[in-house]
């Protein structure tokens, strides 16, 4: 070997193995993650078995045991997944608006098209799972925060302060009303009466907008 050769060599990086077994773990515990949230989507959580979700995580099965400790583990991942990476209370993607009936049914909107729309089918499986699992509630609610909402609460607090919402209104009060009457409404009735997301919607606006005018200044 020349002397070109060996510098090489010498400047070459060493590979870390155990870097790599991380790098390994991660990836299959998101596919893990992904194919879970899917199949319990699909079948429910008791209709749903760890054979299912590692044939279509392409995934050994045994490693849900490893990494997840089963099919619960997999279950209280997602939402920990949810809240610590997508964020349960997500930054307002819709701009401050000038009143409060305009603020609350623009929020009721971004959270029906996030709620409703794109994670109501696993949304009902933790509701479900919730209800006859007392261990499981309890441990929901440690991760979760609900009714907190710090950035709505800023704006409507402005609101308030530049006398556009009555002064005796509690405004933590108000957003915690507003996060059970929508979140319990849209469960009565696209479980309980089947309604169409149009008519679920509409249903949400008329309410909101009616009580929402009786805070007003």
């Amino acid at each position: 070997m020349n002397e070109t050769s060996q510098n090489k060599t010498a400047k070459s990086p060493e590979k870390d193995p155990v870097k790599g077994k991380k790098r390994d773990r991660s990836a299959s515990e998101g596919k893990l993650l992904k194919a879970a949230e899917d199949v319990f989507s699909k079948h429910g959580f008791k209709g749903a078995t760890t054979r299912m979700i590692a044939k279509k995580a392409g995934i050994n099965e045994s490693l849900i045991g490893r990494y997840f400790d089963g099919k619960m583990g997999l279950l209280v991942a997602i939402i920990e997944n949810y809240v610590t990476v997508e964020g349960a209370h997500p930054k307002l993607t819709y701009p401050a608006q000038a009143t409060l009936t305009d603020e609350i049914l623009a929020y009721a909107q971004f959270k029906f098209d996030r709620d409703c729309k794109k994670n109501f089918d696993f949304f009902k499986i933790v509701l479900s799972q919730a209800i006859v699992d007392a261990k499981f509630a309890k441990r929901i609610r440690e991760i979760m925060q609900p009714f907190f909402q710090p950035e709505l609460e800023e704006r409507l607090q402005k609101l308030k302060d530049t006398g556009k919402i009555h002064s005796d209104i509690d405004v933590k009060t108000l957003i915690k009303g507003l996060d059970i009457f929508m979140f319990g409404n849209i469960i009565f009735q696209r479980v309980l009466l089947g309604n169409t997301l149009e008519e679920t919607g509409k249903t949400l606006e008329e309410f909101i907008r009616r009580h929402a005018k009786a805070l007003e200044t």
